[in-house]
C-alpha cells in the first residue's frame, strides 16, 4: 500500500513488543514506524481476503482438482491439517 500523506498516531506496546521492534528496526535498517505500517498493512490485506474477498477467492479455485485423481485424498489431508 502506497503512503501519500501521513497521519500522526500513538500506540501502546508492552515492553517485549517494543524490544522486539527496535530489533528489528536495528537488523534491518528500517525505522520503527516504517515497520509499524508495513505491519498494519499486512494485517489489513489478510483481513479483507479474510473478510471482503474470499467468494472472489473461492470462484478462483473452482475445479482445481477436477482432473485430479488424488483429489479425495488431497482433501482429508487438508481436513487433518486443520484439526490439529
Amino acid at each position: 500500500m502506497k503512503h501519500t500523506s501521513m497521519i500522526r498516531t500513538q500506540v501502546y506496546l508492552s515492553r517485549e513488543q517494543e524490544q522486539a521492534l527496535k530489533s528489528m528496526a536495528l537488523v534491518s535498517g528500517t525505522r520503527q514506524s516504517e515497520l509499524i505500517r508495513m505491519a498494519v498493512d499486512l494485517l489489513l490485506s489478510e483481513k479483507n481476503v479474510l473478510h471482503g474477498q474470499w467468494k472472489h477467492a473461492l470462484r478462483d479455485i473452482k475445479g482445481i482438482w477436477a482432473n485430479d485423481k488424488n483429489a479425495m485424498q488431497h482433501m482429508q489431508t487438508l481436513r487433518e491439517e486443520f484439526d490439529r
